[in-house]
């Protein structure tokens, strides 16, 4: 599974405190790789601006800022650099009397707002090294005034902030009473680490902002213990692998390529459950079973593959069926109403693995089943009916299901346009590749049938999710602007 560490601001803060009092490197050194890495990343950037502005705080933000505008003068481009005051940290120091040095005085606000006044429209490029990670609590009015200066004017056609966009605070969006006045970065340059608050950072409705990662040196891998890393990770999609894994071998039966079963699909809604199983069988599944309330269930699914095998029962009755001994994996919720109430507290076999979803995720204080290999995919809202608690960001999620999956001994897949598993060891994965493509109805009960495809060949959880996730981003090539659920199953089995 190709992952990498999600470090907190707290956690960044540490690891450059080991870097600089333990490992021996010079805060100067530090910063001086930053800005090389971000004015490397963005040589072409800096080509298209009349003229590039650096707002420069007073901590070790602003240090990096100065250390850019330095290489960015010395490389002949048009720099301006303007602080809110002096800067406190000795590497700033630094840099700022350098910046002063080669460009002369650095400008104050009162600078800026003069030239900001008399610049024209779209003929400024600008950088924002004004807070950084490590600032905590509220904007004083003066920065509001700012960043909704910089937010609003149509002087500035790009916005580039260092390690965080200023302001930006993922825990204080959704609650009563907080401005969540933050700078409206076109992009994130994440410096050493990659930041865990900036997972999911969007002020436009349909697209999340590009944040990039610059490596400057930092000791990461020395960092990665459980005493102070707190077992985040940024998933990488794996598109490749995850069509290789589906393909069947030539030495394959029908029970080494992948049995699963399906429970749902009350009367009127028997399509989830047929589209679950039907991207199981497509994708490569070797044998499976629908099982359902339904009484239509047989009839439809007999009308459309007279191979199939399906049964109208309980859930209960599904556990006693012979062919529940000889499978794998089972999917329980696409087309249900309500949580199965014979599931209640159910002990799931070792040998097996539980998919939980749509009308099978549990509501507050329901009992839930016990088992080992449990997987449940709520979307948000369902989310907030499982816990009780309202999440506005993929953080807020992920303080409630870091206590929630180990209590529970289960591993939750958060469905949205982040998508976050949170395991009961504690670990998590975040997937950030939005797919608007996938909002659409069935899209939901596609997942659950391609999850099961993977857990049926013997992946783990985290495994099967990772390619479960890389193998539908596939569906962002489709030419169909909004495909059909089936349409993009369609595509996706053209893929193996």
């Amino acid at each position: 599974m190709k992952h990498q560490p999600l470090f907190t601001n707290k956690e960044s803060k540490s690891l450059d405190s080991l870097a600089i009092k333990e490992l021996g490197f010079h805060e100067e050194t530090l910063m001086g790789m930053a800005a090389l890495s971000v004015f490397h990343a963005n040589e072409d950037l800096w080509k298209t601006a009349e003229s590039i502005w650096i707002l420069c705080g007073t901590g070790g933000n602003g240090g990096d800022g100065y250390a850019l505008a330095h290489i960015l003068y010395q490389e002949g481009f048009p720099v301006r650099c303007f602080s809110t005051a002096p800067n406190k940290s000795e590497a700033g120091k630094f840099y700022e009397a350098l910046v002063s040095k080669s460009l002369g005085v650095t400008s104050n606000l009162e600078d800026f707002y003069k030239e900001w006044e008399e610049a024209k429209e779209d003929s400024v490029l600008i950088v924002d090294a004004l807070l950084g990670t490590g600032f905590q609590g509220k904007l004083s009015k003066e920065l509001v005034e700012l960043i909704e200066t910089i937010n609003d004017s149509e002087v500035f056609f790009y916005r580039l902030s260092l390690d965080t966009a200023s302001g930006w605070d993922p825990n204080s969006l959704g609650k009563p009473g907080e401005t969540n006045v933050f700078v409206y970065a076109d992009s994130i340059e994440e410096l050493g680490t990659r930041k865990w608050e900036n997972v999911g950072f969007i002020y436009e409705k349909d697209s999340i902002i590009p944040r990039y990662y610059e490596s400057i040196g930092f000791p990461i891998k020395t960092h990665l213990n459980k005493a102070i890393f707190s077992n985040r990770y940024y998933l990488e999609p794996n598109p490749e692998s995850a069509i290789q894994a589906l393909k069947r071998k030539n030495k394959d039966h029908k029970y080494s390529a992948g049995s699963a079963i399906f429970y749902g699909g009350e009367t009127g809604m028997e399509g989830a459950i047929l589209l679950s199983e039907n991207a199981f069988l497509r994708l490569g599944g070797g044998i499976s079973k629908i099982f359902s309330p339904s009484p239509q269930i047989c009839s439809l699914v007999l009308k459309e593959d007279l191979s199939k095998m399906t049964k109208t029962s309980s859930f209960s009755d599904t556990t006693s069926d012979p062919f529940f001994i000889k499978t794998k994996t089972l999917v329980v919720g696409p087309g249900l109403t309500k949580f199965p109430k014979d599931l209640e507290g159910w002990t799931l076999p070792e040998d097996k693995k539980l998919i939980l979803d749509a009308g099978a995720i549990p509501s507050f204080g329901t009992k839930l089943p016990k088992g080992n290999q449990i997987l449940l995919t709520p979307h948000v809202g369902e989310l907030n009916r499982m816990t009780g608690k309202t999440h506005n960001s993929v953080q807020a999620a992920y303080d409630t299901l870091v206590d929630y999956c180990p209590q529970n001994n289960v591993y939750v897949l958060l469905k949205s346009f982040v998508s976050l598993l949170v395991c009961p060891d504690g670990s998590s994965y975040i997937w950030e590749s939005p797919n608007p493509k996938l909002a659409t109805m069935g899209t939901g009960d596609l997942l659950s049938g391609i999850l099961a495809r993977y857990l049926s060949l013997d992946f783990d959880i985290p495994d099967s999710v990772h390619l479960a996730l890389s193998f539908l981003d596939h569906s962002k090539q489709l030419e169909e602007p909004y495909p059909s659920a089936h349409q993009i199953l369609k595509s996706l089995v053209e893929l193996v």
